[in-house]
C-alpha cells in the first residue's frame, strides 16, 4: 500500500501551453467547489484535484496517510504524472493549508500561490479546551457518520450566500463524503496543519484574496499583513468561500496576480 494519499483529478488539455494552475478545495466539498471559475481556464491550464475521502478521491487509511505532508506529496505526485515543471497554486480553506504546506516543502515546483481565508492555516498553539473539543468532534464523526458530517457548521447546506444550485450539488458532494476518511483527515491533517511557525519559510510569491464578511478570520488577516509585508492580499466583499460568493471578482484578482509573473 503507498503511504502516499490519491488523487482524483481532472486537468485542462495542455496543447494550449497556458500555464498550469493547481485548485485544492476544502471539507466537505469537491472539485465542483470550482466551478464558477471556469473562467481561468481562458488563462491558465487549471487542474483540480478532490482531496482524499472526498468526491472520487479514495479515503486515507493509515494515520500517515492523513497528514498534511504527505498530502502535499501526494499533490507532487499528481505534478509529476501531469508532467508539469512548475505550476501555480490555489488552495481554498483547508486546501490553503493543503497549498501552503506544499509550497513550504516543494517551493522550486511553484510558481506563485493564492490561498483563501483558513484560520486553520494560521492557528496559534491549541489550548486544552480547544483540543478536547476537536477531539469530541472526530469521535462524533467515527461514531454517527453522516449524521455527524449534517450537523456541522460549515456544511454547505448552510451556506446563505451560494446560489441555489450550487449550493445543492456541493451538498450531495457533502453527503458523500467517506466518514472514516474524514474523521482521520480531522484526527491527523487538522492538528498539523498550522505553519505560522514557519512563515520564513513561505519563499514562494504569495497572495491572501480575503472574504470580508468572515469576520472571525480578519484579526488573521490583519496579523498576516504585518508578519509577511510582501504577501498581497485583496479583500472582497464575501465570506468564507469567497471564490463561490464572488467568482468573477475572485477570477480576476487571481489572474492579475499570477499572470505577470507566467506570462499567461
Amino acid at each position: 500500500m503507498s503511504e502516499l494519499p490519491k488523487f482524483a483529478y481532472d486537468a485542462d488539455p495542455p496543447h494550449r501551453d497556458l500555464p498550469p494552475l493547481l485548485l485544492v478545495h476544502g471539507l466537505l466539498v469537491d472539485r465542483r467547489v470550482w466551478e464558477g471559475n471556469a473562467a481561468l481556464s481562458e488563462r491558465f491550464r487549471v487542474i483540480r484535484v478532490d482531496l482524499p475521502a472526498h468526491g472520487a478521491s479514495p479515503a486515507p487509511v493509515t494515520p500517515h496517510q492523513a497528514r498534511p505532508k504527505s498530502i502535499a506529496a501526494g499533490l507532487e505526485a499528481v505534478r509529476a504524472e501531469l508532467g508539469i515543471d512548475r505550476w501555480h497554486l490555489c488552495g481554498q480553506s483547508f486546501g490553503a493549508a493543503m497549498t501552503l504546506r506544499y509550497a513550504i516543502d516543494f517551493p522550486d515546483r511553484c510558481l506563485c500561490h493564492v490561498f483563501t481565508n483558513a484560520n486553520g492555516a494560521w492557528r496559534e498553539p491549541w489550548s486544552d479546551a480547544y483540543r478536547r473539543s476537536h477531539e469530541a468532534l472526530v469521535a462524533d464523526v467515527k461514531a454517527r457518520g453522516h449524521d455527524a458530517i449534517a450537523r456541522m457548521p460549515y456544511h454547505p447546506r448552510l451556506a446563505r450566500r451560494f446560489d441555489p444550485e450550487v449550493r445543492d450539488a456541493l451538498a450531495a458532494a457533502a453527503d458523500a463524503i467517506d466518514p472514516a476518511g474524514l474523521a482521520l483527515l480531522l484526527q491527523e491533517a487538522t492538528p498539523r496543519m498550522s505553519v505560522r511557525s514557519e512563515l520564513d519559510r513561505l519563499t514562494v510569491p504569495t497572495m491572501l484574496v480575503n472574504g470580508l464578511r468572515e469576520r472571525r478570520f480578519q484579526p488573521t488577516r490583519d496579523w498576516l499583513a504585518q508578519a509577511c509585508p510582501d504577501m498581497r492580499i485583496v479583500d472582497l466583499a464575501g465570506g468564507h468561500s469567497i471564490n463561490v460568493d464572488c467568482p468573477a471578482a475572485f477570477n480576476a484578482a487571481v489572474a492579475g496576480f499570477l499572470s505577470p509573473i507566467s506570462g499567461a
